[in-house]
């Protein structure tokens, strides 16, 4: 029989292989599926250091870049995507120019082909309005993809700024933090919903392109399923250069230069910090449990 320095030793391995295993970080199983891909621009830099804390467990990859139309969000698209992806959150639109909402329909229809079965969220979009064209247009796209597809799930984002100006920075397009984290619990919610395999979550008359959410009211006085186009002029961050005959396509340029916000960095270094603090925490844990085990097991 093994003698009690015997037991000890083993006992001492068998906790510092767990101590090793907490020390590195490791990916919980995805209630009800697997890994979930969120792209976007700079509203998803701003919402997304939420999305972990709303989906514990779920395995999230992340890959947003401020100031990016739907043609260059589906190139993040491309780079991040694995045939494990469960879930798809394209958070485009607000960057495309709103005249041509068939170049975001393009992009969709483009991300669909790819992703199969997968489900995809893809929220409302509030965005500036240009030559006198609001984002209905492309609101329309998100809902009959959605429509087309069933199962998608589209957080209407457009809804919910309408209803809660007090939320946004003072340039009516990036909200403040209050206001990204409940734009974060609106596409955790479709992500869930997406897992689960639950229907898309129906919303207010006129859903998707902005309509007041029921039982609130718009910022104009817009009564509950009443449409609230934006009333944000666009103003280039630049001088637009002379029209050229071998220029890009017409509204294939973001219609705003990039943008990268500190406040995402302060989110990232919050999160760096806490997991840190969470790892060696645990390490000290299971170094008492193993100092406990030797001293019940040696003389």
């Amino acid at each position: 029989m093994p003698n009690r320095r015997g037991i000890a030793a083993t006992l001492a391995v068998s906790l510092l292989a767990s101590l090793a295993l907490v020390a590195a970080p490791v990916a919980g199983a995805a209630p009800g599926g697997g890994r979930v891909l969120v792209v976007g621009d700079s509203l998803e830099e701003l919402t997304s250091p939420y999305l972990q804390g709303l989906l514990p467990g779920v395995p999230i990859t992340v890959n947003a870049v401020g100031g990016s139309n739907s043609f260059q969000i589906f190139d993040l698209f491309q780079e991040s995507y694995e045939p494990s992806d469960s879930v798809i959150v394209f958070d485009a639109g607000t960057n495309d120019d709103p005249e041509y909402p068939q170049i975001l329909a393009e992009n969709l229809k483009k991300v669909a082909a790819i992703a199969g079965e997968a489900c995809l969220v893809v929220p409302t979009i509030h965005g500036f309005t240009v030559n006198g064209v609001d984002n209905t247009g492309k609101n329309r796209v998100v809902a009959e993809f959605a429509g087309s597809r069933p199962g998608t799930q589209t957080p209407d984002w457009a809804g919910y700024v309408h209803a809660h100006p007090q939320e946004m920075q003072s340039d009516n397009l990036h909200p403040i933090e209050a206001g990204a984290k409940a734009r974060a619990e609106l596409i955790a919610a479709g992500i869930s919903r997406c897992l689960a395999g639950e229907p898309n979550a129906p919303v207010a008359r006129g859903a998707n392109e902005g309509a007041i959410p029921p039982g609130m009211e718009g910022q104009h006085g817009e009564a509950e399923g009443e449409l609230s186009p934006s009333h944000e002029t666009f103003e280039p961050a630049e001088p637009a250069a002379e029209a050229s005959s071998v220029g890009p396509e017409p509204g294939s340029q973001p219609i705003a230069e990039a943008v990268h916000f500190h406040l995402v960095d302060r989110f990232a270094k919050a999160r760096a910090k806490q997991a840190a603090k969470e790892r060696t925490d645990a390490r000290g844990d299971l170094a008492e449990a193993v100092a406990t085990a030797l001293r019940a097991v040696l003389p």
